[in-house]
């Protein structure tokens, strides 16, 4: 790529995108080409810009991104994706590089480090922190994502619905945030009290609220 890099920005916090949209347009190598607050917004944006880069938030709306995530890398295969999320980077990096992301920044980690991570995305490199690399090294071996043992059985869909569990969502709000049925929702959460072993609803429930309280989440 000779000329600047069109990109993405895809967050569903005005202040976030405005940010990264100040950093961008100082840069001679990145173009911002367009902005998304919502999946909708993503898709047609992707669709009518079909940008060369996407910095993607996991969480738009307070859903989780993950299937997001595989259909831009769908309709977008040469699109590279660098997640820019405060979601705990060893849960979540691993599933998003298996959905089509190239990098997985925190949004602790500063927004001058975005630019750092473009570059090696530009360069054809994968970006991650230190923590993550490692991670991913140790569980190639055994073919286990770097989660929490009692995380690792879950699928990102169960994931999904543990999360907005601890976030203090019912049953109802979690099939509206998803998309999905009330019924869907109550087998996801009877297969949760299995994998987790938590006996009752409010159990589980707790379970969730301290994964998110301690981070693992």
């Amino acid at each position: 790529m000779s000329e600047a890099a069109r990109v993405l920005i895809v967050d569903d916090h005005s202040i976030v995108r405005f940010g990264l949209r100040q950093i961008l347009d100082q840069e001679t190598q990145f173009s911002v080409c367009g902005e998304a607050a919502s999946p909708v917004e993503a898709r047609r944006e992707v669709e009518a810009r079909r940008p060369d880069f996407a910095i993607f938030d996991l969480t738009l709306g307070g859903r989780d991104g993950l299937g997001l995530l595989r259909e831009l890398h769908d309709l977008q295969p040469a699109m590279r994706m660098l997640v820019y999320s405060a979601q705990p980077e060893l849960v979540y990096a691993p599933r998003a590089f298996e959905a089509g992301a190239r990098g997985y920044l925190m949004k602790d980690a500063g927004i001058e480090k975005v630019l750092e991570a473009l570059a090696a995305l530009r360069r054809g490199e994968r970006y991650a922190s230190d923590a993550v690399q490692r991670a991913m090294f140790q569980s190639a071996a055994s073919g286990r994502l770097p989660l929490p043992a009692s995380l690792e059985s879950l699928s990102d869909r169960e994931l999904q619905v543990l999360r907005l569990l601890g976030t203090g969502l019912g049953t109802a709000e979690i099939a509206a945030s998803l998309s999905l049925s009330m019924k869907t929702v109550g087998t996801y959460r009877e297969r949760l009290k299995l994998k987790l072993g938590a006996e009752t609803a409010l159990q589980l429930e707790r379970c969730a609220a301290d994964f998110i309280r301690t981070g693992s989440l």
